[in-house]
């Protein structure tokens, strides 16, 4: 069992040796073994601090729950690209991709054929920072190869391009004569970090924009999004903070949170990680708790889930892909933004459901070899996907 769970680790098990191994560790008796084999293969590679042991043996309680409750049906495994994993420094990652080996469970079937990836003239790279800042004259700045320093100046801020590429608004010591506007935008395969003049900082995903004040005066603080953002907002009790995504208005006064306002998915999703929010459209007004997400479609109330899986959301920020459950429509937006790539579908859309996670520094190859093993075949054209 030990010999066949390395091959397990090292993706170089047969569908039918998943299955042994899924179903061996299904068996209560064999949590301590679990634990140990996981272990004692992440030491070969790298030493555990005793925080970092502390941290894997959470991880590993909630994979073996996650294991026994599926004892009765024992899926396929979409293989995770280990090695890679290995090549980055932090014990905190290498423990999160060992727990990534139990979340990449996905509902497949194990006698699907396999497509290959081969022609790796066509792979496409991850993408990495970039955007455009749109000034109050409508000139524009190109972020990603703009020399760091100072830019130019704003109102009352001046703009500045850290060295380690992140965009600052640092409001100088005088009164604002105007309110002037400028605009982020990242592309398709663009993300970015900023810092507003009040101290608040944003992170942009891919194909999103942020429309926001200079500088900060009156008795509010209002931005608009499009797309995809984190915030976490300087506390300032008199004057709150206030985002705008198409006609919902997020309301805080200090906290972190998320909001996805992607025009093509379903719904506009605000999920609060710290602090307290306001969540209101029209007349509907909603407040949320830590851990708690609203919904809101374009006709429909505004929905909380109290239990929401906060690691799948914040993912894109922390650089990975994670999907837990998640149908083939919403994980190829998620590429198509990322790698700037167009996806159609081929005959009828899967209605299964697939879990994984996957480092967004990869190339697309890897990504299509990884939903490859579940079952899942595509065909490359140029910049588009096919999904068969």
């Amino acid at each position: 069992m030990q010999d066949l769970f390395q091959k397990y680790l090292d993706n170089q098990c047969s569908s039918e040796e998943i299955k042994e191994v899924l179903a061996y560790f299904a068996n209560a008796k064999n949590e301590t073994e679990l634990r140990s084999f996981i272990l004692n293969s992440l030491a070969s590679d790298n030493e555990f601090s005793a925080e970092g042991e502390s941290y894997f043996n959470k991880i590993s309680e909630k994979a073996y729950q996650q294991i026994t409750k599926r004892k009765s049906k024992i899926p396929l495994v979409i293989p995770f690209y280990r090695k890679s994993w290995f090549k980055v420094a932090a014990a905190a990652v290498l423990l999160i991709g060992a727990f990534a080996i139990y979340k990449l469970i996905g509902i497949s079937k194990p006698e699907l054929p396999i497509a290959k990836v081969e022609n790796t003239k066509q792979d496409v790279a991850p993408g990495g920072n970039k955007a455009i800042l749109t000034l109050a004259d409508g000139s524009t700045i190109i972020l990603d190869t703009a020399a760091n320093g100072k830019l130019t100046q704003q109102g009352n801020s001046n703009i500045v391009k850290l060295n380690n590429g992140q965009l600052a608004y640092n409001a100088l010591n005088e009164k604002p004569t105007e309110i002037v506007y400028n605009t982020i935008s990242t592309p398709r395969g663009g993300q970015y970090q900023l810092t507003l003049a009040d101290g608040s900082k944003v992170w942009l995903n891919a194909a999103s924009s942020l429309r926001f004040p200079a500088s900060f005066t009156g008795n509010e603080r209002k931005v608009e999004i499009t797309g995809e953002a984190y915030f976490e907002i300087a506390k300032n009790a008199s004057m709150p903070f206030i985002v705008s995504a198409n006609g919902l208005n997020v309301e805080v006064l200090g906290t972190h949170f998320n909001i996805n306002s992607y025009a093509d998915e379903a719904a506009i999703t605000t999920t609060l990680l710290e602090g307290a929010v306001k969540v209101s459209k029209g007349n509907a007004l909603q407040l949320l708790s830590p851990g708690q997400q609203a919904q809101v479609t374009n006709n429909g109330p505004i929905r909380v889930s109290k239990i929401i899986d906060v690691e799948e959301v914040m993912a894109w920020k922390n650089g990975s892909f994670v999907f837990n459950s998640t149908d083939i429509e919403n994980i190829m937006r998620q590429i198509s933004r990322w790698y700037d790539v167009d996806v159609s579908f081929d005959g009828s859309i899967s209605k299964e459901l697939f879990s994984g996670i996957v480092s967004r520094t990869s190339k697309l190859s890897q990504v299509l070899k990884i939903m490859e093993r579940a079952g899942v075949k595509f065909k490359i054209e140029g910049k588009r996907i096919v999904v068969m």
